[in-house]
């Protein structure tokens, strides 16, 4: 049972080591990251917008496929909006809101 003892406290040093290690490290790490935001001018909403578009899977965005006005437009997956929903309820041929392809040379 000693020896069951001796593991149990050396588990609880190595833990208590390894917090201290942890907190000292995150230490450093701010400050380096606040040094290099000061240094190249980086803001905090800078940071959390390129985290959002470099992490997102939905980075990119679908194609509008169908438009009613400049802030009523679909892209053809997900939920319908209600002005579709409405479309259709009235008996109006979606088709009539298709955008048309830009070719680009």
């Amino acid at each position: 049972m000693t020896k069951l003892k001796e593991i149990k406290s050396q588990i609880a040093e190595l833990q208590k080591e390894a917090g201290e290690t942890f907190k000292r490290d995150k230490k450093a790490a701010i400050a380096d990251i606040t040094s290099k935001m000061f240094a190249y001018n980086i803001s905090i909403p800078e940071l959390q917008k390129r985290g959002k578009a470099a992490g997102s899977a939905s980075s990119t965005s679908t194609p509008i496929k169908y438009r009613k006005s400049e802030y009523e437009y679909w892209g053809g997956r997900g939920p319908k909006p209600k002005w579709v929903k409405e479309v259709e309820e009235k008996g109006e041929n979606l088709e009539v809101y298709r955008v048309q392809e830009q070719i680009t040379q």
